[in-house]
């Protein structure tokens, strides 16, 4: 009994250290001044009179998958220096009318229900992924940033320095979502 107790926790343990990453290089652990940390940029706003926000939420840090919607969005993540691309989701709270969706199955349908709601909602929701690159440099923190203007509702996406919130030369591209 004492075994299978062990087991369970061991278990538990595993599958919650897992979740998430914010590692976004392979190799062994590096020294923080020798790594570029980035960070999820958030944003502010207000369109039609109503305040809202929106966030470039972390996905992928070159082919290393750090985020998406069932596991979570790191807030950073510490990469190498060097050239990278980012992608990030850009979430926009006012086009997210689907957000109450998974609360509702999970009290419905209990675990099951909130995960087939959630999964429905997450295909519903309206989002782009972008992928922006840049050069990071050993010991400095940057912010990934997802600006809608709310006259035009143009979205610029760029990287600032966390430091002086100076612009990074940085350039990005709308991902192409792929079909099967």
């Amino acid at each position: 009994m004492k075994k299978l107790l062990y087991l369970i926790c061991i278990a538990c343990t595993l599958a919650l250290y897992s979740c998430g990453t914010t590692k976004a290089y392979v190799g062994a652990r590096q020294e923080k001044a020798s790594l570029a940390t980035i960070n999820q940029g958030n944003n502010k706003l207000t369109i039609k009179n109503r305040k809202t926000k929106e966030s470039a939420l972390l996905i992928q840090v070159d082919s290393i998958a750090v985020g998406d919607y069932f596991k979570g969005y790191p807030k950073h993540c510490d990469i190498l220096p060097g050239t990278h691309t980012v992608e990030i989701r850009h979430f926009q709270q006012w086009n997210d009318n689907q957000a109450g969706a998974a609360a509702v199955g999970g009290v419905l349908g209990g675990a099951i229900g909130g995960v087939i709601a959630g999964s429905i909602a997450e295909s519903n929701s309206p989002h782009k992924h972008y992928l922006i690159t840049f050069d990071a440099v050993a010991g400095e923190t940057y912010n990934i940033m997802a600006v809608t203007d709310p006259k035009t509702m143009d979205v610029d996406i760029y990287v600032t320095n966390a430091a002086n919130e100076e612009r990074v030369k940085s350039s990005y591209k709308l991902k192409e979502e792929e079909r099967q």
